[in-house]
């Protein structure tokens, strides 16, 4: 797996998830539906090729940050699952954060193959012999003495080592490996704030679809006992037949609303357990409720501040530019001179206790003349790389940039709409209170409270879904400034 892949200028507006989608539920107050397949990737290093290639967040192949790797027994009953526990699990269980680890693992073993090629390898060697030459077979008569030499066997044993290290060009190389590991352990760390953004969206998701549940029971409820007050009236002959028909269209659109309400929670809970890796079937409840809270945080100023000096990404990017520059000097001194040291200390004899003493010892110092252009290439391409990271380092620098600013914009936006929505919730409610009981008393017909009835559902649907956007700004914001995985308990943990 490698780093910043074409698909990296998708993860601007992915990243940016939380804020668009604040912004549609602003913009689109019936419906606050959220798509966690536009999760972000981060990137994962090959510190061997140090080359790119692209991070699939769409098409056939799927992001692993939407799956994960179930883990445990399923109980017969629903467990509780708080914010906290739900982004723990995450970060041991979900397949992006298993697959950054195993990348990192990765980067760990090219910086050891690296080192390698730097210090001496030793090996040891016991060796015993049974040979019966014939001179015939290998074109030699001597007159005189036999065509085969008969049997006869030696022993010998050694201690041999090689030492190909003394190179500028392999320690550039292994200084290089070592950035890049540390770069693949920065971006280990960035893939928890993606969880954290992940898993804290879709609990919240969770929380909004079973806020909807509550709320369309209620408008059940409402609706049942408008009905049989409607058909009281009409069998009285206190009212028109027609106020009984709209009565009972009003109770089985509202237990279609239920229905409705009660799916798109079952599959927002099943998109939660996917992401953080329970067992088939498992049955969970909610415990952190997000209510309303105002951010807390700093102002913007400090928000950016804290972004550039957080952000695992930035600072992943920054320790890539590093190694791909080491390996620009280390392809340059391709052409310095190199040593190496080659030989071995035994003994032979026709066994070990009766054995002379043996050894040898090659220093070569070796100069590449012509090698039909390979040193210049491999400057080209390495200096082409650096070239790219160095302009990808900046590139996510401005991004973060952005990525604040965006999300403290929604999150203003949103904090307004939840106040109004929440004002808004209030009135409606009132307002079907005096509704019916104008219908009961006989001032109007029952159109009026089944319009009230609709206003209600409507304004409880807008505060949903604005809470929802006001709470995922605040996560999405946390996630620009890259302390998601350690903050989000502390704005979004509920009580």
């Amino acid at each position: 797996m490698k780093i910043f892949g074409k698909q990296l200028g998708s993860i601007y507006s992915i990243i940016l998830i939380g804020a668009s989608l604040a912004s549609q539920a602003l913009a689109q107050q019936n419906t606050a539906s959220f798509e966690l397949g536009s999760i972000a990737t981060p990137r994962t290093i090959n510190p061997a090729a140090n080359s790119t290639t692209p991070s699939s967040l769409a098409g056939q192949q799927q992001n692993p940050f939407l799956g994960s790797v179930p883990t445990g027994i399923v109980s017969r009953d629903p467990i509780d699952l708080s914010l906290s526990d739900a982004i723990s699990r995450g970060l041991r269980y979900n397949l992006g954060v298993i697959e950054n680890q195993a990348s990192l693992r990765q980067a760990q073993a090219q910086r050891l193959r690296a080192l390698s090629a730097m210090v001496p390898s030793i090996s040891a060697l016991l060796r015993q012999n049974v040979d019966n030459l014939n001179r015939v077979a290998i074109g030699l008569k001597i007159p005189g003495l036999p065509n085969a030499s008969g049997q006869f066997g030696f022993q010998e044993s050694y201690v041999t080592f090689s030492d190909n290290g003394l190179n500028l060009d392999s320690m550039y190389r292994y200084r290089a490996s070592k950035q890049a590991a540390e770069a693949q352990k920065l971006q280990l760390d960035d893939a928890g704030n993606v969880v954290a953004l992940a898993v804290g969206t879709a609990y919240l998701q969770v929380q909004s679809s079973e806020a909807r549940v509550e709320t369309a029971k209620a408008e059940l409820d409402s609706a049942r006992e408008l009905e049989e007050q409607a058909l009281n009236r009409v069998n009285s002959g206190l009212a028109a037949e027609i106020d009984g028909f709209r009565a009972t269209v009003q109770r089985q659109t509202s237990e279609q609303r239920l229905t409705v309400s009660a799916a798109n929670l079952d599959k927002d809970k099943l998109t939660l357990a996917r992401l953080i890796g329970l067992p088939s079937g498992q049955q969970f409840n909610t415990v952190s409720k997000a209510a309303y809270q105002p951010w807390i945080g700093g102002d913007l100023t400090s928000s950016l501040a804290q972004a550039r000096n957080d952000r695992a990404d930035i600072k992943s990017a920054a320790a890539t530019a590093n190694a791909t520059q080491l390996a620009k000097r280390a392809a340059q001194l391709e052409r310095a001179p190199g040593l190496s040291l080659n030989g071995y200390y035994g003994s032979i004899g026709p066994n070990l206790a009766r054995s002379d003493a043996t050894y040898s010892l090659v220093a070569t110092v070796s100069l590449p003349i012509f090698t039909g252009g390979r040193i210049r290439s491999d400057i080209q391409d390495a200096s082409a790389q650096l070239d790219r990271r160095q302009s990808e380092h900046a590139d996510i620098v401005g991004r973060v940039d952005y990525e604040v600013r965006n999300a403290f914009t929604d999150l203003q936006a949103a904090d307004s709409a939840v106040k109004v929505a929440e004002k808004n919730s209030q009135l409606a409610q009132r307002t079907l209170d005096q509704a019916r009981d104008r219908f009961l008393n006989g001032v109007t017909n029952n159109l009026e409270v089944i319009e009230a009835q609709q206003d209600v559902a409507a304004a409880n649907e807008n505060y949903i879904s604005s809470l929802f956007a006001h709470n995922l700004a605040k996560l999405t914001l946390l996630r620009a400034m890259g302390s998601a995985r350690k903050d989000v308990n502390k704005y979004l943990g509920g009580n």
